[in-house]
């Protein structure tokens, strides 16, 4: 019997073919596969990108007869549906289970055990698992209201300080070079591109050769404590003790991450790139 787990943000997805007791995972190391919300994206153009993509990577995984996906924007029936019809197109026969991203880290960060769950990716989002079920009385706001603490978040605020002049001359020059940035290019940008998360998110990128700069310390720290401050308006001390983190802005800066959540009581217990290995272990217990 063949599986598949699909891991979907909104700007990239990750999967997972579990076919006769072998794991395949795609994207290969520094390829991207398409990313698909059902708030906003085009499911169509996302099914095909993905049904073609398997075609020539792994035709086997076309035959699977079971597709979990935890997927980004399906916090509403009416979303896990939307999502649901896109993968149809891809596996007409299987039998299609939908639920959140944030239900993805959970399973795959804490297994069986209760904890804190957070994405820090391009976006953010919490919850606390407890073991069963997901508890999430913060709003999602979205990269335009909210986000605290993601890539976009965090790039949104250094692009204000560059052009703002709140940034060092010299550190300002490393980050972005002598010329960079270019306030209408930089705009013209964000606004006509189809993922402005993803545009203000690879902003953040450029930090990582950085973290020694007092600056970049600075930015990140703020934006990680904001969202600290954040969580403890929502969630209990007990809640909180401790913290299991995913994405790729939580364990690129894992270090300052940990130190920030400490300062307001929290773990961090287990940070990971993606939850994806989790899932299939899960999936593979499940099966047993």
């Amino acid at each position: 019997m063949v599986q598949v787990i699909g891991e979907i943000g909104g700007t990239s997805s990750r999967w997972a073919v579990l076919a006769g007791g072998t794991v395949s995972i795609w994207p290969m190391k520094g390829d991207r596969w398409p990313g698909f919300n059902p708030l906003s994206g085009d499911g169509g153009g996302f099914s095909k990108a993905i049904g073609d993509l398997f075609s020539n990577a792994q035709p086997e995984a076309l035959t699977a007869v079971e597709v979990h996906i935890y997927g980004a924007g399906c916090g509403s029936e009416e979303r896990k549906q939307r999502m649901a019809q896109a993968m149809a197109l891809v596996w007409p026969k299987a039998q299609v289970e939908v639920d959140t991203d944030l239900m993805g880290a959970a399973i795959g960060l804490c297994g069986k055990s209760p904890g804190m769950v957070l994405i820090l990716g391009t976006g953010m989002n919490a919850g606390h698992y407890d073991g069963h079920r997901l508890h999430r009385p913060m709003p999602s706001l979205g990269y335009l209201l909210g986000d605290e603490a993601s890539g976009a978040d965090i790039g949104r605020h250094l692009l204000q300080d560059a052009f703002y002049g709140r940034i060092p001359v010299e550190v300002h020059a490393r980050i972005f070079g002598e010329s960079g940035p270019v306030l209408s290019e930089v705009l013209a940008r964000i606004h006509q591109a189809p993922h402005p998360a993803r545009e203000l998110a690879a902003c953040t990128a450029l930090l990582a050769p950085h973290l020694d700069e007092h600056y970049v310390q600075d930015l990140i720290q703020g934006r990680f404590h904001a969202l600290a401050e954040l969580l403890m308006l929502f969630f209990t001390p007990e809640q909180l003790e401790h913290v299991h983190a995913t994405g790729s802005v939580a364990y690129g800066f894992r270090e300052i991450l940990a130190d920030c959540l400490l300062d307001r009581g929290m773990t961090l217990t287990v940070v990971e790139p993606d939850p994806l290995p989790g899932l299939v272990r899960h999936h593979q217990q499940q099966a047993l």
